[in-house]
């Protein structure tokens, strides 16, 4: 209804009627007993009611009972009951509400038969205030029979029903546009004589709190634009919006696209509001913007039915197109119009939505980020092509229904507004009417198939069976916004009943991605047809995911899954290239225009979708690039083999995520290789955007209708980095938490310099076998690390890299087992080696997608093998007994001897691995130990004092040197000059049971060393 009201809802404004009292069949002013106790509890329970209105509660729905008018609220909240009382002749508490169908009057459940629906009065132009509809009006009491009187907007007039009122202190009517209820209750004076009704409005759906506009993940609202024509002369017409056969002068603005918005909270209807923009300055109302009536919108698209509230609080303001008189005088023209929404500067103005109450007169606004561009279209002559092949509702066609042709999804390529920006065709059209053309049909069959056009000239019908199997064609007359005229045809074949479109959801894709080189899956037995791979021809790496289609085949039915088989059939054609077949089979809308197409990539990455063209560009871009598909069977075989039987056999709808790894790096917001937004217009190149949701629908056509629909949605994730910090097993490395040991090779003995083979280091960059390295894997050029400035003072190149700051990746790594090719390279001395602290640890998956790896920092050192030696212990019992020996008489002591060989000692280096200190009688230390280059890696192979073989032996007694003096030490050596022993000889003068302490310092080529004790006491 179009009745203004004080505010109700914000605890209490009243609004008292001016029915006052009344006389009727029988007064009942003198029955007023207990009427007091009434009208406080009355008053208690409205208080209450304004109360929970207050706290954003409102009404779902009204009883009546014994006790009285039960109002039911929203939110879980307890009912609340106002009290009626019985009159002498009538009954208080009467409930008035609307029939939903035939908008008549209905008291206490009886319908009236008097129509009570208001008529809404146009918007009037800019500057001026538009007739007022004829509002409806609110049903009251008789004064001269007490029975109900109600307004019949047939007649314009008020009608007395048959129905009493008497005794009536309480009721309750219900209205539409805006949906609330209104409580009226009789007030007295403190005599207990009726003084009139008060009204309370109480509101079916919650109150506006905040408005979001739909931004597309933007901080900053997408640029409307705004379409105008202008008539200068009337035109021609005989469509349903034609005044006296014409269009006449005027501007006819209408916007691209829809306004869609969420509304907190969830429960708010919409259509309680009246909608507008409102600039910063709010100085000048905007003129020249209309919207249809709000539909609820599940996020894709508009519902086609009223609600009073959308499940997510989402709405959408449909684009209308509404006449504008131009008004010279005024300056109402092109120049005007525009200056609204920006300054000649081409700055463009912030406007915000603003909802205004239809209940109280509140308004709330969204954030100013809304921008308008307004352009002229006056030079479009014609849009849509002179004949359609496709069916314009994208559906069958039955007879005895009403069908409105739809040709949003036709684009033009060649017009284009005053900005040279590329308009589409479905926002021209201000009016059209349809006609059968009766060129391609002849009267008789028109009347034998019981064809009609609907009197406003939209919709189609059959009337008759005789047309079920039979195409006919149609003419579309239209005429765009700038008073341009034109028509177009398309064919409809009825059927004999409608098909039950699925759309059946399948298991989502969620989880990393993790993509193999087609070689990978050829080498794993896994068929992949060459057909698939062209799809996604630039890919080199692919992932792949089987969705049953087992509860899709259950909705089907089995005559539907018949349907749906003899439909991919059909679109094969008459190819037999497996190639063309997935092509037809899946063909993907590629970019915002596209017209006909079975699969769409919808939703996804915010960032990069500006606006509706930008998403279907940017979508259809990742959709052709990177996804395609494939009906396998339950052995994962292709069923689209050009065999027709082979489509009995499909059981599931594989889908393939693809990645190219010579495209260039992306990272997380934009995917982009060039680290910006997304623009189609610049063909700059995009990924797969990890951790976005989006959404795959996948249809199924017979000829031209579609008989079945599967979606699904996938997010994928960032795959487990292949290459992990531990060492491959060749022992040239080790890990120590996050320090990395590397166990090189003397480079250089003069310059001090060590090389190191760092192929061990990182498991994955390098194949590993059997102790060598036959090849480098591609994933170690894509593991990229940084060197930081914690490096020693040494110096020296990591991986080739050297300075802070400096820049390499795993691929780098020499892969040569000669030490002389190693590119990492640090100095040394005695006590220490050159180190490096390594950050920014980056890996690129597929060489795509960039990762930094958190928490894989790490500093990495040159080792000893020695020095780290995890064992370096004497064996056996301590001390060793040095017996003395005894000169010719056997009675004068010479000294005293001890020698110590391998088999005294314990000895392992930094992997556990067991090393010598001496020769054996056939081998020398360095045939012994294996493991080392002995000359570049092993212990010193000095003989003299004081290395002896790199031992370094010290003796001491009560803490003093002794060494050279009262102890010697010799190396014991065989024949072939094998070193087999330590000979250590004691003083005579020592004398017997003395403790020597000897220690050896075990050194390697490096100067580094491990300490190794033990015991000698001497013995007579």
């Amino acid at each position: 209804m179009n009745k203004k009201f004080l505010s109700a809802v914000l605890f209490g404004a009243l609004m008292v009627s001016s029915t006052g009292t009344f006389v009727s069949c029988k007064d009942y002013d003198d029955d007023i007993d207990n009427l007091q106790t009434q009208v406080t509890a009355n008053a208690d329970a409205i208080k209450k009611l304004q109360e929970l209105m207050g706290q954003g509660q409102y009404v779902t729905g009204v009883t009546k009972t014994d006790a009285g008018l039960v109002f039911s609220m929203s939110n879980g909240g307890a009912s609340i009951t106002i009290p009626v009382a019985d009159g002498k002749d009538g009954k208080d508490g009467t409930i008035i509400t609307m029939d939903p169908t035939t908008k008549n009057w209905v008291i206490d459940g009886k319908d009236t038969g008097v129509c009570a629906q208001g008529i809404k009065g146009d918007k009037g132009d800019k500057g001026e205030t538009g007739a007022a509809g004829v509002n409806g009006h609110s049903p009251k009491i008789d004064e001269a029979t007490g029975c109900w009187s109600i307004w019949d907007d047939a007649k314009q007039a008020w009608v007395v029903t048959d129905q009493s009122a008497i005794g009536a202190q309480t009721y309750v009517v219900k209205y539409e546009n805006p949906e609330y209820w209104e409580l009226n209750v009789m007030q007295q004076d403190a005599n207990g004589k009726n003084i009139g009704f008060t009204s309370v409005k109480l509101p079916l759906s919650g109150s506006l709190m905040s408005i979001t506009p739909e931004l597309n993940g933007q901080s900053y609202a997408q640029n409307f634009k705004i379409y105008y024509g202008i008539l200068t002369q009337d035109v021609a017409w005989k469509g349903h919006k034609a005044e006296n056969g014409k269009m006449t002068v005027g501007m006819y603005p209408t916007t691209d696209r829809d306004i869609k918005m969420q509304l907190n909270p969830s429960d708010v209807d919409a259509n309680n509001y009246n909608w507008s923009f409102v600039s910063t300055d709010a100085s000048e109302e905007i003129w020249g913007l209309a919207f249809g009536t709000p539909q609820p919108w599940s996020g894709k698209a508009t519902t086609a039915t009223r609600a009073v509230t959308s499940a997510n609080g989402l709405w959408s303001l449909p684009r209308n197109v509404v006449k504008f008189t131009l008004d010279s005088s005024k300056g109402q023209g092109r120049e005007d119009y525009a200056l609204q929404f920006k300054s000649n500067d081409a700055e463009k103005y912030l406007f915000a939505l603003e909802g205004e109450s239809q209940l109280d007169g509140q308004t709330v606004k969204s954030p100013y980020v809304y921008t308008f561009q307004a352009s002229n279209v006056n030079s479009i002559k014609s849009i849509l092509p002179p004949t359609l092949t496709y069916a314009p509702s994208g559906s069958t066609f039955v007879p005895r229904v009403e069908y409105k042709p739809n040709f949003d999804t036709y684009f033009s390529n060649d017009n284009y507004d005053e900005f040279n920006q590329q308009v589409p065709d479905s926002v021209l059209i201000y009016d059209y009417y349809l006609e059968i053309d009766k060129s391609s049909i002849t009267d008789e069959s028109i009347k034998r198939y019981g064809l009609r056009i609907t009197d406003d000239g939209y919709r189609f019908v059959a009337d008759k069976d005789a047309v079920i199997n039979n195409t006919v064609t149609y003419i579309y007359h239209y005429i765009l916004i700038n008073g341009q005229t034109g028509e177009t045809k398309f064919k409809v074949n009825f059927n004999d009943q409608a098909i039950d479109v699925v759309n059946k959801t399948l298991a989502s894709v969620i989880g990393a991605f993790d993509a193999k080189t087609w070689k990978d899956y050829a080498d794993a037995k896994v068929e992949i047809p060459n057909a698939v791979k062209g799809q996604i021809a630039d890919c080199d790496y692919a992932y792949f995911k089987d969705l049953s289609l087992a509860d899709f085949f259950t909705a089907l039915g089995e005559d539907g899954k018949l349907k749906w088989i003899d439909a991919i059939a059909r679109s094969y054609g008459s190819t037999t290239d497996p190639k063309e077949i997935n092509k037809a089979v899946f063909d993907r809308k590629e970019k915002a225009g596209d017209k006909v197409y079975t699969v769409e990539l919808l939703g996804g990455d915010p960032i990069n979708n500006q606006g509706q063209t930008d998403i279907e560009g940017y979508n259809g871009y990742l959709l052709n690039e990177f996804i395609t598909f494939d009906y396998v069977d339950a052995t994962g075989k292709t069923c689209l083999t050009g065999n027709i039987r082979d489509l009995d056999n499909i059981a599931s709808l594989r889908v393939y995520f693809g990645v190219n790894s010579t495209m260039g790096t992306v990272a997380a917001p934009y995917y982009t290789t060039d680290g910006k937004i997304y623009e189609d217009s610049k063909k700059v190149k995009a990924a797969l955007p990890l951790e976005n949701a989006f959404r795959i629908e996948v249809a199924t056509r017979y000829d031209q209708y579609e008989v079945s629909k599967v979606n699904f949605t996938f997010e994928l994730t960032a795959p487990e980095c292949p290459i992990t910090q531990e060492s491959a097993g060749n022992k040239t490395t080790k890990w120590d938490g996050k320090q990395l040991i590397v166990y090189g090779e003397m480079l250089d003995a003069d310059n001090k310099t060590i090389a190191g083979d760092m192929r061990d280091a990182f498991q994955g960059a390098f194949d590993f076998q059997n102790t060598a390295y036959p090849k480098k894997n591609v994933e170690a050029d894509w593991y990229t690390i940084n060197l930081g400035d914690a490096m020693s003072a040494f110096g020296g190149q990591l991986i080739g890299a050297s300075g802070i700051g400096a820049f390499a990746n795993l691929g780098e790594i020499a892969n040569s087992s000669v030490y002389s090719d190693w590119n990492t390279i640090g100095y040394f001395n005695e006590v220490d080696f050159a180190h490096f602290d390594v950050d920014n640890v980056t890996y690129y998956h597929f060489g795509v997608y960039k990762e930094v790896l958190e928490d894989s920092n790490f500093g990495m050192r040159f080792g000893s093998l020695i020095e780290d030696s995890q064992k370096h212990e004497f064996s056996g019992t301590t001390p060793l007994s040095a017996p003395a020996v005894y000169d010719a008489s056997g009675s004068v002591v010479e000294h005293y001897t001890i020698s110590v060989s391998d088999a005294n000692f314990n000895m392992t280096d930094a992997f556990g691995r067991k090393y010598y200190l001496f020769d054996n009688g056939t081998k020398s230390r360095a045939e012994l130990t294996t493991q080392w280059v002995a000359n570049r890696q092993g212990l010193e192979i000095d003989k003299t004092a004081p290395s002896l073989y790199g031992l370094y032996p010290v003796a001491k007694m009560q803490d003093t040197d002794v060494t050279g003096g009262l102890v010697k030490f010799a190396l014991d050596s065989t024949a072939d000059k094998k070193t087999t022993k330590l000979v250590i000889t004691i003083d005579e003068s020592v004398g017997a049971g003395k403790t020597i302490d000897v220690s050896l310092t075990v050194t390697d080529i490096f100067g580094h060393s491990v300490p190794v004790n033990f015991q000698v006491q001497t013995l007579k």
